[in-house]
């Protein structure tokens, strides 16, 4: 009957440091994915922000119809500029949300940044309407003097191409830049939590084969070591990612607008005149994020080792069973 208490305990202990090792996997793929989709977000929004700029015309056609098309081709381009930007928008709030068991200080933040948020995106939702039928306003903007009204339109969408982007530069990715690293730093602390909870109950098991007088117990026990080892370090890197990213958000400047954008204006002289007014750093705050994401990354590599030290620990155990 000892024997088979015995048996299953060494299971019971091989198969939890499996089933950790495994969810925590699923979290940090979970994380990594999260920021990928952000960044490639990003990435095709500012792709489609130039080719609005510079859209080029296509060629075999009249003047009015090449007037016509690169209107009809940036006011398509910028359509999907919104919905990007629109989904971008709700993903960074989402997430932001989704934070908890914050201290009273990054709770402040996370409030701030997520009604900053809110605010893009009832601004991005409220010029996609404007937006939707751009046949109709083409046709009415014409009807008394069609060329003059065309080429006011194709000067209106480039200002407010150029416009926009100036707002995402000097504006919009500051905060997505505070708002990602933010998130980066407390999802990887929920990392780091999840890691140390299974480290507890890994070394209540190792204690139940000590009391069993498991023969390998000694071996154990070095790989805890290990384990914790890395995780003192994993924390020490995380913390430090914490205390940067602090101290950057304390010093560098902040962005404001006198009125977001005048993307909607009714006259080009409306969409010259409403400009964004902004104070940056010297050097872009993604720059100075990038020792945050490093230390970020050297964190999740040390949770990563201890993991597989429970691989081992595992593996270990199951070899003795055999």
């Amino acid at each position: 009957m000892k024997k088979i208490i015995k048996y299953f305990t060494l299971i019971s202990a091989a198969s939890l440091i499996t089933v950790n090792f495994a969810l925590a996997e699923q979290q940090q793929a979970s994380l990594q994915d999260s920021f990928n989709k952000i960044k490639e977000s990003v990435q095709e929004v500012n792709e489609g922000t130039k080719n609005l700029i510079t859209a080029k015309e296509e060629e075999n056609l009249s003047p009015e119809e090449k007037e016509k098309e690169e209107l009809n081709l940036r006011l398509q381009v910028f359509d999907k500029i919104l919905n990007l930007s629109i989904k971008e928008a709700e993903d960074t709030a989402s997430q932001l949300k989704a934070l908890n068991n914050l201290d009273e200080k990054a709770s402040s933040l996370r409030k701030q940044l997520a009604k900053e948020f809110e605010d893009f995106l009832e601004f991005y939702n409220t010029q996609k309407k404007v937006f939707e039928k751009p046949e109709e306003t083409v046709n009415e903007q014409t009807q008394d003097n069609p060329e003059q009204n065309q080429e006011i339109d194709l000067l209106k969408i480039k200002e407010i191409a150029q416009s926009f982007k100036d707002w995402r530069e000097t504006v919009y990715l500051p905060k997505l830049a505070i708002a990602t690293n933010f998130l980066l730093i407390n999802r990887q602390k929920t990392t780091l939590e999840m890691a140390e909870t299974r480290f507890k109950k890994i070394s209540l098991d190792v204690k139940k084969l000590k009391k069993i007088n498991f023969k390998g117990i000694n071996e154990l026990e070095k790989y805890l070591n290990l384990a914790v080892n890395s995780l003192e370090k994993a924390k020490d890197f995380r913390q430090e990612a914490e205390n940067n990213f602090w101290l950057i958000t304390a010093t560098s400047t902040t962005s404001t607008t006198s009125s977001t954008i005048a993307i909607a204006s009714s006259t080009t002289d409306n969409a010259s005149n409403e400009n964004t007014t902004s104070t940056v750093s010297s050097i872009p705050i993604e720059d100075q994020f990038l020792s945050i994401k490093s230390l970020i990354g050297q964190s999740l590599n040390k949770i990563k080792d201890a993991y597989q030290v429970f691989i081992e620990m595992s593996n270990f155990i199951k070899k003795l069973l055999i």
